[in-house]
């Protein structure tokens, strides 16, 4: 008897592209909750006012702490990180605004934007509104590119069935190592090809699950290097990481598919990354320079 079991995956098909694509192929902007020259969360309102200039320019916007749509936790190659870099000096803001791709690349960047205003606030404001001249000239209209997404498919998987073998009961019962087994015992493990090969196939799966259970949740401390200690505690459906003297909410972590894969997204310029948890509790952290671990300590 055959029968037939369909699994639901995702599959990533990508395309070498020769071309650079254009800022259209990209349906999200993702705005850091601090950019690299500030000190503070959204300081002087500088992200909250980019993320509000992206969306008026027809991008589909989120700050980096905003809950994310599913395609871009499960692909955040379809998102564009939209960074402001500021070249400021004593006399003068300068500043200007690029969209990075995953791959850390530059697709478009702004021309330099200066402003004279004393006051700080004032002068990034005008700056940044300023610098966005630019991007509302390139009449933004997402333009996907086909073989470049991510496709729910359906796997078929044949899976032949065993076909019963008559053995005596007494037989199963020597095998078994039990007297006086009931005819519904019987019936089922006639069914078993090798009673031993069974046995040793329900230990291996019980071995692997065990494997997985000790530290399936993220949540408890870690010691993030530069940030120190730090905690991953739950937020709604996510994760998040605070550390340093002031208990700075530096990260987010987001659900995958797979129960020890996630992807965490930082709320400095870096890209998100892929974090895996090991059967010791520790973090895996796919970085441009390798794998790094995060060790836990409690």
């Amino acid at each position: 008897m055959k029968k037939i079991i369909f699994h639901l995956s995702i599959v990533l098909f990508t395309t070498v592209m020769f071309a650079q694509k254009s800022v259209n192929n990209y349906k999200y902007v993702i705005v850091p909750n601090r950019f690299e020259f500030q000190t503070k969360t959204n300081q002087y309102q500088l992200n909250s006012l980019t993320k509000f200039l992206f969306n008026k320019a027809g991008f589909n916007a989120f700050l980096s702490s905003d809950k994310m749509p599913k395609e871009v936790i499960q692909n955040n190659c379809s998102t564009l990180t939209g960074n402001v870099v500021d070249d400021s000096n004593m006399f003068t803001t300068k500043l200007k605004i690029q969209l990075v791709d995953c791959y850390n690349k530059t697709i478009f960047e702004t021309q330099v934007v200066k402003s004279k205003e004393k006051d700080f606030k004032t002068a990034f404001h005008k700056a940044i509104r300023n610098a966005f001249e630019d991007i509302n000239n390139l009449n933004y209209s997402y333009q996907p590119i086909e073989n470049n997404i991510y496709k729910e498919v359906v796997e078929e998987k044949i899976v032949v069935q065993p076909k019963p073998i008559k053995v005596k009961k007494e037989v199963i019962e020597k095998e078994m190592g039990k007297t006086d087994m009931t005819e519904k015992e019987v019936v089922v493990v006639r069914a078993i090809p090798k009673i031993k090969t069974a046995i040793k196939t329900v230990a291996k799966v019980k071995k692997t699950e065990n494997i997985l259970k000790p530290h399936k949740t993220l949540i408890g401390n870690y010691n993030f290097e530069r940030w120190g200690i730090s905690t991953i505690s739950k937020k709604g459906s996510n994760y998040t990481v605070v550390g340093g003297d002031e208990n700075f909410e530096f990260a987010t972590i987001y659900k995958t598919s797979k129960p020890t894969v996630f992807i965490i997204k930082w709320v400095a310029f870096k890209q998100p990354q892929l974090l895996e948890i090991g059967s010791n509790g520790n973090l895996k952290i796919d970085s441009v320079k390798g794998v790094k671990t995060i060790k836990r300590v409690n």
